[in-house]
């Protein structure tokens, strides 16, 4: 028996409690479902009104109400925030002689994927670019930029993380103009386009780069002057909303972009371009001759604290990406290194111990010969005397004759003395990575250290410190705050700010800063250490020094630092000249062979450039007339007494210049006169050159072969005779 599907609609059993009804017939059971049919349809169209009036609302509310984040979604769709920036100022030197300025150059952009589109045929077949053409145009830029073809085809197929090509890169900056059109000439937009970008310029290339510095790409100060003075000589910084079309072309606004940027304001140094050229030729030739790892210079006006020059070597081309990256040849290592001066700091004791009325320029001190214990340590002398003056003390630069003159003055006074001179601090110019040096203190400080802190061992400065101590003594004992900056310039070029020279303090009075200027010049005399310093037509005041180089904590057995500090005309002071040439590698390390030639240089330039006019001529003595007597010059004060044990050890001990050892252009010795010589000044004059000395005899030289004045290269045998 089939089964039979239950009929909604038929007739109820018999016997059912509700009321029987009829059997449906097909007909009626099809209007039936139909009229249910019809009821859904409707339903279904009434949700759809309703959602099609709900998406008309929402679509008049979008229309009609701002909606931030949309806004902003479009923005960041077609739209494009662009900073631009003010022209950067200009820095310039004490006459506005340009030393750094800011242009605008073209910078070539490319689009890869535009070209790449170029290249393939499009609707109708016809191709935008050949890669003929494409090769063509690489071959210009290559030539143009200095980039090779490989690489600006490498460039053009870079693509991005999700490897789909990128729509912009940069292909070289700085270019010519005229070059710069003719690349871009003949090509879409939007393939190849070029932007003008802010170029930072400098015009002398490495003159003075170590101080001034150079700018990152962003046109911000990195280094150097540029990076300390960014707050003045940086534009004003503004941002415009740049439109692009739907393929991401950006379309010109016609905004007067040179009317709204505002540019930075120039700075005038007190640098001089010429001096600063002359410091750098002199150290040049330094260089060339004794193969230093370094050399540097500072040349300071003794009355306004003006730095006029601060030179440093080895040096770079700021104009030079490849240069930049080279950090050696950026580092301003008048500001930066900390050296241990050496002797150039003896001036400075003696002037604190004048000053303390615990010395006079004709007092008698025992130098020892040249060599004194104290503390388990031998001190001692590269030219050994007996009983010298303190004049003498500085002019023979007596190791031992300065720490008497510490131990005389003692540690309270001292480190209180050689702070007031600018030791243990920065010089207060603010340069980047400056140095304030190293230098103990009266609580903590031995006896011994307290004798080497007095010749300059075991403290540290930096040029800038020595040229602004020997500054202090040029100006009469009057320490004025050293400055690089002039003026501040406006936009239109009048001056904004003027610095002006500021006095710190009075360290020494300017009787004691006279005496201890009229010691150094007899540093310069013959018989001095420092007589290659000597300035014909003037007067030169100065100090040498030579230092042992510390090497990771000890000193160096061979490695020196050889230095010159002074002033000049000494009778009337204009500049401060420092000289340090660190670590030579040929030839002598002593300071007054190194570095002294190298003041006289700079000395000379300057004195000529600024006008300084010689010393008059010494005039003849006077000739009396026949019949007459001629006048006896008198002594303007009457000496001092002389102590008769002092001046028995001063008769004993042979008055000799020191030794000092020159070398000839292709390295090799000149021997000295040795004649009259005791064995021990021989040797320790002969010492540097490494010379192989052969001694017969005691007493005094009275043979030597080879002669005086011959050239001997190192190592040769030296045979002296004594007698």
């Amino acid at each position: 028996m089939k089964h039979r599907p239950a009929n909604r609609y038929r007739t109820p059993a018999p016997g059912a409690a509700s009321t029987p009804r009829r059997r449906l017939s097909p007909a009626e059971v099809d209007a039936h479902l139909l009229s249910e049919a019809r009821g859904r349809g409707q339903l279904a169209l009434y949700f759809l009104a309703l959602f099609l009036a709900a998406i008309a609302v929402r679509s008049a509310w979008l229309m009609i109400v701002p909606d931030e984040r949309l806004e902003e979604r479009s923005r960041d769709q077609f739209q494009s925030a662009v900073e631009m920036r003010g022209k950067r100022g200009a820095l310039l030197d004490r006459n506005d002689r340009v030393l750094a300025y800011t242009v605008s150059l073209p910078t070539l952009y490319a689009n890869p994927a535009r070209i790449t589109k170029m290249l393939a045929p499009d609707d109708d077949g016809k191709i935008a670019l050949t890669s003929g053409q494409l090769a063509e145009r690489i071959a210009a830029i290559s030539a143009a930029t200095g980039r090779t073809e490989a690489w600006i085809r490498d460039r053009l197929a870079d693509r991005n993380a999700q490897g789909n090509q990128l729509q912009e890169v940069r292909i070289a900056a700085s270019l010519d103009p005229a070059t710069a059109k003719k690349l871009v000439t003949g090509l879409p937009r939007d393939a190849v386009w070029l932007e003008e970008e802010p170029v930072r310029m400098y015009p002398g290339k490495e003159l003075a780069a170590p101080l001034v510095g150079f700018t990152d790409g962003k046109d911000d100060g990195a280094s150097g002057l540029e990076k300390v003075l960014q707050q003045e000589l940086a534009g004003d910084t503004y941002r415009i909303l740049q439109a692009r079309d739907r393929k991401g072309r950006t379309i010109e606004a016609g905004v007067d972009e040179a009317r709204l940027r505002r540019g930075g304001r120039s700075v005038r140094l007190t640098l001089d371009a010429a001096i600063q050229r002359s410091a750098e030729d002199a150290l040049a030739e330094a260089v060339a001759l004794s193969k230093p790892e370094s050399a540097m210079a500072v040349v300071m006006d003794v009355r306004t604290g003006a730095v006029l020059a601060m030179a440093s070597l080895p040096s770079g081309n700021p104009n030079d990406g490849a240069a930049r990256a080279t950090q050696e040849f950026f580092k301003n290592r008048p500001a930066m290194d900390q050296i241990e001066p050496g002797s150039v700091v003896k001036p400075f004791v003696a002037a604190a111990a004048l000053e303390e009325g615990l010395v006079t320029p004709e007092m008698i001190i025992d130098c020892e010969l040249g060599a004194w214990s104290i503390g388990g340590r031998t001190i001692r002398d590269d030219h050994p005397k007996g009983a010298i003056s303190v004049t003498d003390v500085i002019k023979y630069s007596s190791n031992i004759g300065t720490a008497k003159i510490g131990f005389l003055l003692g540690p309270v006074k001292m480190f209180e003395y050689l702070k007031a001179f600018g030791f243990g601090r920065t010089s207060g110019l603010g340069l980047p990575g400056e140095v304030g040096g190293a230098m103990r203190t009266a609580a903590n400080v031995r006896t011994i250290e307290l004798a080497t802190t007095s010749f300059g061992q075991g403290m540290t400065s930096s040029p800038m410190q020595l040229a602004s101590a020997i500054a202090t003594l040029a100006n009469g004992g009057v320490r004025m705050q050293p400055m690089l900056v002039d003026a501040v310039l406006d936009r239109d070029g009048a001056v904004e700010a003027q610095r002006e020279p500021r006095v710190e303090r009075r360290v020494v009075s300017e009787e004691t800063a006279r005496v201890i200027n009229l010691m150094m010049e007899t540093v310069i005399e013959e018989g001095g250490t420092g007589t290659r310093a000597a300035v014909k037509g003037y007067k030169v005041a100065g100090k040498t020094g030579t230092a042992q180089k510390v090497e990771h904590g000890i000193y160096s057995p061979t490695k020196r630092i050889g230095s010159f500090v002074g002033f000049l005309p000494a009778d009337r002071p204009e500049i401060a000249v420092v000289v340090s040439i660190d670590t030579p590698t040929q030839g002598s390390k002593y300071g007054g062979i190194v570095a002294a030639p190298v003041f006289a240089q700079i000395g000379a330039f300057t004195m000529r450039y600024l006008g300084i006019q010689p010393d008059p001529p010494t005039a003849p003595a006077a000739v009396a007339a026949e019949g007459e007597t001629a006048p006896v010059a008198l002594p303007a004060e009457p000496l001092p007494p002389v102590d008769p044990e002092d001046a028995l050890l001063a008769r004993t001990t042979v008055a000799l210049a020191p030794l000092e050892l020159l070398t000839d252009r292709e390295g090799r010795w000149i021997l000295p006169d040795l004649h009259g010589r005791s064995l021990r000044d021989a040797l320790t004059g002969l010492a540097p050159a490494g010379l192989d000395v052969q001694v017969a005899g005691y007493g005094r030289v009275v043979e030597q072969a080879p002669a005086p004045g011959t050239a001997v290269p190192p190592g040769s045998p030296v045979r002296i005779r004594l007698n």
